[in-house]
Parts: structure tokens; C-alpha cells; sequence
């Protein structure tokens, strides 16, 4: 991981964008759109997606710890994962993720394949009102420790997300907190932030900031930065490009990568 610099970087990054997204709400007009919502909202009962993705990435080089040089490495990751969500009410959804990948590193010889992850657990509306919404998030999962998914971990999530116009264009802003109990490891701090915008009835523009802060046991963390474009094909399909980057971090590999995916909502 990066040192306080680093850290103080990183927070100077989230201020300027949260700024930006405030003083773009201040001077727009309320006008929640559905199809431009994400994270902190529930679907009706009986409505959902389904989200089919691919990655491939790699690292060269890592976030050393304070006071260390970066160390060559030369990692490389694909996989494959299924994300579901599914309205149980109209307050209540269900969700649930599977990823199934290959990791491997030249520089150690480090390799592995097979199922990365599992989760499981349900979001429930807490308030809903003019565009605003917020909502409380528990999952349960099982995580790749070296021996199939053998490690549990259990995340409660708080999530809020706004949903207004910018010119016309419905956007949404959606930010989310968690805290990850883990049973193999140190336990994760985890902050991620999305904004959207469609400047096009078909086309939806997301910038998302992803980032895990370790808690106890081994030091470590990383803020990573993700763009894509989503086009709806119809009402029900619609398909996702993009690209991200570890922007900042300690004891954290300098990834970059690209993903695909295809939804499928009902």
C-alpha cells in the first residue's frame, strides 16, 4: 500500500468528485428516470437482471509498502462471473454473485484456477422519496483460500443513491459502505462510489470508484477506477464495455484491465 500521501491522494480524488456530483445536483431538476438507477435501489417484486461478465487483466509492477520500492511482478487474471438480483417485494431483493477464474504470477510462480467466490444475501429499502433513496445490504460468502471456497466472510453494506437530470439526461449517483468479516485473512473496510448518465435513451455513460482498506492482520489497500459504456439493445438486453485501473494502493498490484458483460433484466 501507498503511505499517508498516497492515502491523502486518494481522499483529494473522492472530494473533487463527490463536489463535482453535488454542484450538479444543485443546479439540476429532480426528475428520477428507472432505467438510470443502480446499486442502493430494489426492484419490484418479481422484476430483476442478471448480469453475465469477463475480465482480463494484468499487473507488472505493485504498490510497495511505506518506505519500500515497488516490486516487478507479473500477474495475470481472467474470469468469468454471474450476478443476479431478484425483487422478493417490492422493499426486499434477493441478490447473488459466482466468480470462476485463473490468477497466475511469473515473478513467484503463484498459480491458481476454479471458482473464486461465492455470495449470497438480500437488500432491503430502508427510505424512498424525490429521486433519494437508501438501503441496508447483508451477504454472506465463500471465498478461495487456497483449498476450493473454504474461507466464509459476511459483509453488511449501507447504500444511498440519488436519481436527477443533468441538462435533460437522466444520471444517478450511487455511493455504498461495507464492512467484510472474513474468517481467512485480514477483515476489509470497503468503500465503492458510481455515477451514470445517459446522454442517449440507449446509451449509459458509469464512472465507479472501487476501494478495500484492510483491518487488522496484513496491511493493505487498494482504490481501483472503472469506465464503460452500457447500450441497451432492447427493453430487456443490454451490453457493457470498459476498462479500470488500480490507481492507488499499498501492498496492492498496479492492475489494469478491461471487462465485458451482457445483462438480462425481466
Amino acid at each position: 500500500m501507498v503511505a499517508a500521501a498516497t492515502s491523502g491522494g486518494v481522499v483529494e480524488i473522492l472530494r473533487r468528485s463527490w463536489l463535482a456530483a453535488s454542484l450538479a445536483i444543485a443546479i439540476v431538476i429532480v426528475l428520477p428516470d428507472d432505467r438510470a438507477l443502480a446499486g442502493a435501489w430494489t426492484f419490484d417484486a418479481g422484476k430483476g437482471q442478471v448480469i453475465a461478465t469477463g475480465l482480463s487483466s494484468g499487473a507488472w509492477e505493485s504498490f510497495p509498502a511505506a518506505g519500500d520500492e515497488p516490486a516487478v511482478v507479473g500477474f495475470a487474471k481472467t474470469s468469468a462471473s454471474l450476478f443476479f438480483e431478484h425483487g422478493w417485494t417490492d422493499r426486499l431483493t434477493v441478490v447473488g454473485d459466482l466468480e470462476i477464474g485463473s490468477e497466475s504470477d511469473a515473478a513467484s510462480g503463484y498459480a491458481r484456477s476454479g471458482p473464486s467466490h461465492f455470495a449470497a444475501g438480500a437488500r432491503l429499502r430502508l427510505f424512498s422519496a424525490a429521486g433519494f433513496v437508501t438501503s441496508a445490504q447483508l451477504t454472506g460468502r465463500l471465498e478461495d483460500a487456497g483449498d476450493g471456497l473454504d474461507s466464509p466472510a459476511v459483509e453488511p453494506r449501507l447504500l444511498a443513491g440519488y436519481g436527477f437530470t443533468v441538462l435533460g439526461m437522466p444520471a444517478f449517483v450511487d455511493g455504498q459502505a461495507g464492512y467484510r468479516w472474513r474468517a481467512g485473512g485480514a477483515d476489509e473496510a470497503k468503500l465503492d462510489l458510481s455515477a451514470g448518465i445517459r446522454p442517449f435513451e440507449d446509451w449509459l455513460l458509469l464512472a465507479q470508484v472501487f476501494s478495500t482498506i484492510s483491518v487488522g492482520g496484513e496491511r493493505y489497500s487498494h482504490h481501483k477506477a472503472q469506465g464503460s459504456i452500457v447500450y441497451d439493445i432492447n427493453d430487456r438486453w443490454s451490453v457493457q464495455a470498459g476498462a479500470f485501473a488500480t490507481i492507488a494502493g499499498e501492498n496492492a498490484l498496479k492492475e489494469r484491465g478491461v471487462v465485458s458483460a451482457v445483462w438480462y433484466r425481466y
